[in-house]
């Protein structure tokens, strides 16, 4: 049975590209279901906006984050397990 961990990927607008193609290779194998994605905006005390953000929500085995983690670098770095379930907490506390 497969354990599901959300997770949000967070990558600067002009990355969306890349990070689409792997998100995709990764959605075909059945290990990820996307769930929402939106843009984010970062910007100075004036109002003005210095970075546009792509952010991409998802379910994704936690095997399959594990190996993300370990061997993909550009989706390590932009992706946070934003939740955990306790019945998975639970299993690796014992």
């Amino acid at each position: 049975m497969k354990e599901y961990v959300l997770v949000e990927f967070l990558v600067p607008v002009g990355e969306v590209e890349v990070l689409n193609k792997k998100l995709r290779a990764i959605e075909k194998s059945g290990d990820l279901a996307f769930i929402n994605h939106d843009m984010d905006f970062e910007g100075d005390t004036d109002g003005y906006v210095d970075i546009v953000w792509a952010r991409v929500s998802a379910r994704i085995d936690a095997s399959a984050a594990t190996a993300i983690k370990l061997q993909d670098p550009f989706l390590a770095e932009h992706m946070r397990i934003s939740y955990i379930p306790e019945d998975l907490k639970n299993k690796y506390r014992k």
